[in-house]
C-alpha cells in the first residue's frame, strides 16, 4: 500500500537526472514542482472539471454559507412598496386597487403563488437591487412587498411575501407559468418588473406614516397622499 500523501511517477533515468538537477539549481522543492505539474495538466485537459473538483475538496460552498450567515444576523427592515391605482383587464374593464388585490388573492388560492407585474419604474429595477433582494430570499430572509390603496385612501392595506424578482429595461412577458397571472390580465400581459408572490393578505401592523424612503428618508404617507410615489423601496423608521 502506498504512503498517504505520496504519489509514484515513473520517468526514465535521464529525465529523472535532469529533473533532479533542474530543481536543485532553481531551489525548488520536488513535491511543489510535481504538484504544480499535476495542476497544469488538469487545467490543460479540463479546466471546468478541475475547478469543480477543487471547490469540492475545499468545501467552498459550505464556507460561503457560513460567511453569508455571519454577514448579517439582523432581520431585514426593508420593503418593496407599491401604491395601487386603477388597472385594466384584457377586456378594457377598470379595476380599483381592492379589486386588483382580490384578483391576485384568487390566483394564489388556486396555485399557491402569483406573478405580479408593473411598469412603474421606467427602466425597471436596478440590477443590484434585484440581486440584493434575490440573495436575501435565497438565504432565507423574508422579503415583503407592501400594497397601499390609492384613490383617496392612501394607506397600506395588504402585504405579500416575495419569492423571486425578475426585471428588465424593456417590457417582457411573464418569466414563469402564465397560469399564475390572474385571468383578468391574461397570458399576454407584459411588465418591466415581475414579482413572484405568496401569502397575500391584509396588513394590520404596518402603516404608511411608519415608513420612510430608502433614498432621501422622506415620509411615505405624505408622498402617496400627494400622488408623488407609486413604486420603490422603504423601511420602518
Amino acid at each position: 500500500m502506498g504512503r498517504p500523501g505520496y504519489l509514484s511517477i515513473y520517468a526514465d533515468k535521464r529525465t529523472q537526472k535532469i529533473f533532479d538537477e533542474f530543481t536543485k539549481i532553481k531551489g525548488i522543492n520536488k513535491s511543489t514542482a510535481l504538484t504544480e505539474m499535476m495542476e497544469v495538466y488538469m487545467l490543460s485537459q479540463d479546466e471546468d472539471l478541475y475547478l469543480q473538483l477543487k471547490k469540492k475538496s475545499l468545501n467552498v460552498e459550505y464556507a460561503k454559507n457560513l460567511i453569508l450567515q455571519r454577514e448579517d444576523t439582523t432581520p431585514l427592515n426593508d420593503y418593496i412598496f407599491m401604491k395601487l391605482g386603477t388597472s385594466y383587464t384584457t377586456t378594457g374593464n377598470e379595476l380599483d386597487g381592492e379589486e386588483t388585490i382580490q384578483a391576485y388573492i384568487h390566483t394564489i388560492h388556486k396555485l399557491g403563488y402569483a406573478w405580479f407585474s408593473t411598469t412603474s419604474l421606467h427602466t425597471g429595477m436596478d440590477k443590484k437591487k434585484v440581486e440584493y433582494y434575490n440573495k436575501a430570499i435565497k438565504s432565507g430572509e423574508e422579503v415583503k412587498i407592501l400594497f397601499a390603496i390609492g384613490m383617496g385612501i392612501n394607506e397600506v392595506r395588504y402585504s405579500a411575501n416575495i419569492q423571486k424578482i425578475v426585471s428588465s429595461r424593456d417590457e417582457i412577458l411573464c418569466p414563469g407559468d402564465v397560469a399564475a397571472i390572474p385571468n383578468e390580465y391574461g397570458a399576454s400581459e407584459t411588465g418591466k418588473i415581475w414579482l413572484k408572490i405568496t401569502n397575500l393578505q391584509k396588513e394590520n401592523k404596518i402603516k404608511a406614516e411608519m415608513l420612510k424612503f430608502r433614498k432621501g428618508d422622506g415620509n411615505v404617507k405624505s408622498a402617496i397622499t400627494n400622488s408623488q410615489f407609486h413604486f420603490g423601496y422603504v423601511y420602518i423608521s
